[in-house]
Formats: structure tokens, sequence, C-alpha cells
């Protein structure tokens, strides 16, 4: 019976964890676009900067986050970084209030910093929570709860400005910007209570900090790319991301060129068609929601490379369908929704095995040479979508350069699962 016991408190952790984790990402994402909208309203273009902003911390300071999570109480981590959300958002209230740009984008910095800290004490506590042989499942809810508060804090972000801007005119900005921040703020004193119930796990790292720490990040990447199974994992993790950035941007593209707006447009015009993107993007989330749904039942009880197969064939069919069919289509959207599903499969039992596969005292150095990774790959996809478009190729052909990109990947994902299957059953 204690045995059961604890076995039910630490699924109760963990669900405690999908809705911290889920209301860091929705307010992370929900202030990100709160602050691209009134930068139209400001005829000031801040969606680049804070891309960049949300990336450079990951550059910078992932091993750092590593050695802190293999070193100290994942789940006191976690609640220091909850605490400082709710300081970073009271400075960004602030600053909305007080109609300080600077002042905001510096404390949104700061909550992109704590998101850095925040992600390998979250994804290490998984495996201590659930253990090796729910893992599947429990990542495969992870990141279909963060892709969907990704979704919501979007859309609901210019959904909320847009309607504000409505109804208070056109000169309350700030205003429609402050009040939903504000919320972040009240929902975020309310995560930080949940998260004090977390169950405490032992850090199984030993080693004592060093200055040098701060610049490893080639041996984490080392680390991580000389075990066979982790490598050809992030690989595949790595470039779902870099898919995920290029598609998105690809789809963008295809809606500003399906509605073009005249260069002297109201921002109630341009915000307007900011919000309807949203929705055309939310076809390819939900999507992948749907898919990471399956594809964590179907890791239920354990990890089955073959979903990620399946995903990586689908992946690439449906990039190569988007390359032929007409935009805006009812079955151009439901491609698109086809593509997220495929591409989620094909991400949870990777995602699943990254984790179970490091070893206990250095699963946050490899989560963060992982994000490291995923990061790079981020950057990526925004330059060679730029690329892409700035030599003047046709959205339809970008999909089809992706479709053989992902067909490549798919073939390496398909050679090398068969590794990680020999492995698993001699376990």
């Amino acid at each position: 019976m204690p045995h059961v016991d604890a076995q039910k408190r630490s699924w109760g952790s963990f669900w405690s964890l999908v809705v911290i984790q889920s209301m860091n990402s929705l307010n992370e994402k929900t202030v990100q676009f709160l602050l691209i909208a009134l930068g139209i309203w400001l005829s000031v273009r801040l969606q680049y900067p804070l891309s960049v902003l949300c990336v450079l911390p990951f550059v910078l300071f992932s091993p750092l986050g590593g050695w802190l999570a293999d070193r100290y109480c994942k789940t006191r981590i976690l609640q220091y970084m909850v605490l400082l959300q709710v300081v970073v958002l009271v400075g960004m209230t602030a600053g909305l209030f007080l109609e300080n740009l600077g002042m905001t984008v510096a404390f949104f910095a700061g909550f992109c910093v704590q998101a850095m800290f925040f992600s390998p004490a979250k994804k290490g506590l998984v495996k201590d929570m659930v253990g090796s042989e729910r893992i599947g499942v429990a990542s495969g809810i992870l990141e279909i709860s963060s892709m969907l508060a990704l979704l919501v804090g979007q859309i609901g972000a210019l959904w909320i400005v847009y309607t504000l801007l409505c109804r208070w005119g056109s000169d309350a900005g700030w205003r429609a910007a402050a009040w939903p921040c504000a919320c972040c703020t009240a929902a975020a004193v309310l995560v930080y209570l949940l998260s004090l119930s977390l169950k405490d796990y032992a850090p199984k790292g030993t080693r004592p900090f060093r200055l040098s720490i701060c610049f490893e990040h080639f041996s984490q990447l080392r680390m991580l790319w000389n075990n066979r199974i982790l490598r050809f994992s992030e690989v595949g993790i790595g470039y779902f991301w870099f898919i995920a950035g290029v598609m998105v941007l690809i789809v963008l593209q295809m809606a500003e060129e399906a509605h073009p707006i005249a260069g002297d447009s109201g921002f109630m015009q341009v915000l307007g068609q900011q919000k309807d993107s949203a929705l055309l993007f939310a076809w390819l989330s939900g999507g992948s929601i749907l898919g990471g749904v399956l594809a964590s039942l179907i890791c239920m009880k354990r990890i089955h490379t073959w979903v990620a197969r399946v995903g990586g064939v689908g992946m690439t069919l449906g990039c190569l369908l988007l390359a032929i069919q007409p935009y805006g289509t009812a079955f151009f959207l439901l491609t698109l929704a086809m593509t997220g599903f495929m591409a989620a499969g094909y991400l949870v039992p990777l995602n699943a095995l990254l984790q179970d596969r490091a070893d206990d005292d250095k699963r946050g150095d490899v989560i963060a040479a992982g994000n490291l990774v995923d990061c790079f790959l981020g950057i990526m996809s925004v330059v060679v979508q730029g690329g892409m478009s700035a030599l003047g190729l046709h959205t339809s052909v970008q999909c089809a350069l992706m479709a053989l990109l992902s067909g490549a990947v798919a073939v390496f994902i398909f050679r090398a699962t068969a590794a990680a299957d020999r492995s698993m059953a001699d376990r």
C-alpha cells in the first residue's frame, strides 16, 4: 500500500507540473504577442527582437541551466522560477501602465531567462515522477499541453487587444496591453502557490560549481552526440522545431500574399490581418495537439519508436500535399492539420527516448544541450525560410523543398530507431 500511495502522489505532482508548465508557456506567449500587438499600434516592429530575446538565453546560459537542474532539487528550481515569473510580470505590467516600452521589453527579457532555467528542471522531473514505463505518455502530455498553451496565448493575445481597441477606441493601445498583462500576473501568483505542492526529489548530481561550467556548451553537445540513441533522438527533435518554424513562416507568407495590405493602411487593419494569420496557424497547431494525444496514448505503457517512423513519413506527405494544393481551400486546411498531426506523433516518442536514456545525474545537461540544438535550428528555420522568400521562391516550391528534406530525415529516423528497438528489447 505505501508503494501505491507513493505512485499516486507522484502522478498528482505530475498533473500539477502539467498545469504549471502550461501556465508558464501561456503567460510567456501571451505577453510576447501583447507586445507584438502594441508594436503594431506604435508602428514599431517588435516581433523579430522579441523572437531573438526568446532564444538568446538558451544559447548563453544553457550549460548553467543544465548544471543547476542536476546539482540541486529540480522542484526548488521550478518554484524559484515560477516566483521569478511573478516578479517579471509585475514589472511588465508596471511598464505598460507607465507607457514605458523599454522597461516593458527589459522585463520580458527577464521572462525569457526564467524560461531557460525553467525548462531543464521541468523536463528533468518527468522521469522522477512517473518512471521509465510511463515516460512516453507523460512526455507526450507535457508537450501537448505546452503546444495548446502556446496556441491559446498567441491567438488570445491578438484577439484580446483587437477587441479592446475596438471597444475602448484606437487611442487605448497601452491600456489594451496592460490589463491582460495584469491578468497574467494574477494567474502567475496562483501558479506559484500550486508549485508549493510539488513533491521534492533528491538531486543526483554532485559536481561543484566552477566558472568554466558557464562555457561548457561544446562539452554538453559532445556528451549528447557520443550516445547513439540520444544523438538520433535529438536530431529528430531538433528537426521538428526546424520544420515547425519554417512551415509557420511559409503559412504566414501565404496569408500575407492572399490578403495584401497597402502601405498606408491603419494599424487596425494590420492587426486584423495578424489575428487572421493566427487563426490559420490554429489549424496547424490543432492538428499537432491531436497527433500528440494519439501518440501519447500509444506510448502509454512503453515507448514505441514506430510512431516516429510513421510520423516522419506523414510529415513528408503533408509538406508535399501543401505544395500542390491551392491556398485556403478546405483540403488545404485539412492538409495543414494533418501535417501538424503527423509531426507531433513523430516528436512524442523521440522526446521520451531523450529523457529516458539520459543518465540520472546528467539528465539536466542532456536536456540543456538539446534545448541549445533546438534553439539553433529554430534560428536556422528563420534564416532558411527568409532566404527562400528573398530568392523569390513561391510558397509551393518552399513546401516541396521541405518535403524533400523531411523525407531524408524520415529515412534517417527509420534506420536509427531500429537500434533503439533492439536496445529496449534487451532491457
